[in-house]
């Protein structure tokens, strides 16, 4: 079974060696998706809980990117190394992660299922 909770966040960036006009200092309304897979407890009848969840998410994650510059942090920020670095962030306190999905625009994502 796959549980998946929805966060936000809004931030800076800025892709150095991009042709166009990305190359230049700009910001996005980020949507993130955040999916754990497993079985659910017995006692629970949860993989997780979604409060539990978020806890991580919003400590390792949201409360590092939002408003934010995000090349501080991922220099060459484009969406798939977003994805990568979140992963990074999350895996450790969520061992049940399967995927994580970056929304930069309402029709661009990129979804990112660790390496």
């Amino acid at each position: 079974m796959i549980l998946r909770k929805e966060y936000w966040f809004e931030a800076a960036h800025f892709i150095y060696n991009h042709p166009g006009k990305c190359r230049n200092l700009h910001g996005h309304s980020y949507k993130l998706f955040v999916s754990v897979e497993g079985t659910p407890d017995v006692a629970t009848g949860m993989i997780i809980d979604f409060d539990d969840l978020s806890k991580v998410v919003v400590e390792k994650v949201i409360g590092r990117l939002d408003h934010r510059f995000l090349n501080d942090l991922i220099p060459l920020s484009t969406a798939e190394n977003i994805a990568v670095w979140i992963w990074e962030q999350l895996k450790p306190d969520l061992p049940q992660l399967c995927q994580v999905e970056v929304f930069e625009t309402t029709d661009n994502c990129v979804i990112y299922r660790g390496a």
